[in-house]
């Protein structure tokens, strides 16, 4: 598989075949946390943004 370990006095380092560090579990964690969030706001923005064309008489489904 190519891939790298490296062992440090602080820890162990794992590398891509491309020689790109593998991220550590902790940040991973927190990428995918924002990314819910993001999912999250973006879906509030859109149920505002369909509440408003309904408010309008428009129904967002036929858009």
């Amino acid at each position: 598989m190519n891939i790298r370990f490296e062992l440090f006095d602080d820890g162990l380092a794992v590398y891509h075949p491309n020689g790109e560090l593998f991220k550590e579990p902790g940040d991973l964690f927190d990428e995918r946390d924002r990314a819910q969030q993001e999912r999250h706001e973006a879906q509030q923005e859109r149920d505002r943004a369909f509440a408003k064309l309904r408010e309008m008489g428009i129904d967002p489904e036929t858009l």
